[in-house]
């Protein structure tokens, strides 16, 4: 599909706007190494095994059974049961903390990215899709210093929304939000599944942005595969000569 003739330029969040993947393992990593009770594990499996557990209890958040403090205590303390630490209710909490204090901390703004987006949002109207939680959310955007691009009526949240991507119902709730037609809008994402397939669904361009190149898993193949996000702008001058 390639529909040219962008209104709208929505993006996704983590891993295409900043690098949430070396924030994550990084708060963890220093999760493990600053907790007395803790340094004694491997930091490579303790991560695995939180990245699994997230995993697991994802769905729960997201379809409401948890609410967002239940699923981050809960999602430390399956993985410390995993390796039979038994710390109390109150020190779970501290750690728990800790770590989404570093991993705040490890989210700072990428000029880069900031003046690509203070170019682009003089031509288009921009707008944010992302899975998580309105808490998470506004803090990024307010520790990436991108508030100033994106209002609270242009950031779109699943938890708020009530429905996650690839789900369809996210991608034309935007459209009817911002009053621009999906074929209008093209959408910026890292994730194959939840953000390429679920744009291409509703009939939205697409830009995969896929730093290792990886092959698409399925049939459906990306109007767009760049490395970096900074690779936008010029798929779009091209478009547009």
């Amino acid at each position: 599909m390639r529909n040219g003739n962008y209104r709208c330029l929505l993006f996704d969040l983590d891993d295409t706007l900043f690098d949430h993947t070396r924030c994550f393992k990084e708060a963890i990593i220093s999760m493990v190494n600053s907790n007395d009770c803790l340094n004694h594990l491997d930091e490579e499996m303790f991560l695995h095994t939180f990245i699994k557990v997230n995993h697991t209890l994802w769905k729960d958040f997201q379809e409401k059974r948890l609410t967002f403090q239940e699923f981050t205590i809960n999602r430390l303390s399956l993985t410390l049961d995993e390796y039979s630490l038994n710390l109390s209710h109150d020190e779970v909490k501290v750690i728990n903390e800790r770590y989404h204090e570093n991993y705040l901390q490890n989210i700072v703004p990428d000029q880069h990215v900031i003046q690509l987006l203070n170019r682009l949002h003089e031509k288009y109207t921009l707008g944010i899709l992302t899975n998580g939680t309105i808490h998470n959310a506004y803090k990024k955007i307010s520790r990436l210093g991108l508030s100033k691009f994106f209002k609270d009526d242009q950031l779109f949240i699943s938890e708020e929304i009530g429905r996650s991507k690839p789900d369809p119902f996210t991608f034309l709730h935007v459209s009817g939000r911002l009053g621009i037609l999906p074929e209008n809008t093209l959408f910026v994402g890292d994730n194959y599944y939840t953000d390429i397939c679920g744009a291409d669904a509703v009939g939205m361009d697409t830009l995969w942005v896929n730093p290792s190149f990886y092959k698409e898993p399925l049939d459906l193949t990306p109007t767009f595969t760049v490395q970096t996000i900074l690779e936008l702008e010029e798929v779009l001058l091209r478009e547009n000569r």
